[in-house]
């Protein structure tokens, strides 16, 4: 392989990792401590950011599914998250920056279980 021809494949998978990680601009970074209790309807954790969908109650009964989208598996393995801990079905209290736009998103830094336990930066 030439030098040209590694050059452009190397530029072809920056550009697609560079796609596929995005900016937190869509959340108020100037919030830090938004709070939202549910349960956990589905969880994926995956590379760059993993999510939560997470179905909050309210008050009247009605169910909202948040978006919670947070760290990616390699970095929260390194602050000490148990990710066998946090499962589908499991009622998480998510602390984070909430959307600009008040949808149902949000980008979450800690994790609250029901037992009490915390995982966080």
């Amino acid at each position: 392989m030439t030098g040209r021809a590694i050059f452009a494949a190397w530029l072809i998978l920056a550009s697609v990792t560079a796609v596929a990680h995005h900016s937190p601009a869509n959340f108020n970074l100037g919030v830090t401590d938004f709070a939202v209790t549910g349960t956990i309807g589905s969880v994926s954790f995956r590379n760059p950011h993993s999510v939560i969908e997470l179905n909050v109650a309210a008050p009247d009964g009605a169910v909202t599914q948040w978006y919670i989208e947070f760290s990616s598996v390699n970095l929260l393995l390194r602050r000490g998250w148990d990710l066998d801990r946090i499962a589908v079905g499991d009622t998480v209290t998510c602390i984070g920056n909430p959307s600009h736009n008040g949808a149902p998103e949000m980008y979450m830094w800690t994790i609250a279980l029901d037992d009490g336990t915390e995982f966080g930066r």
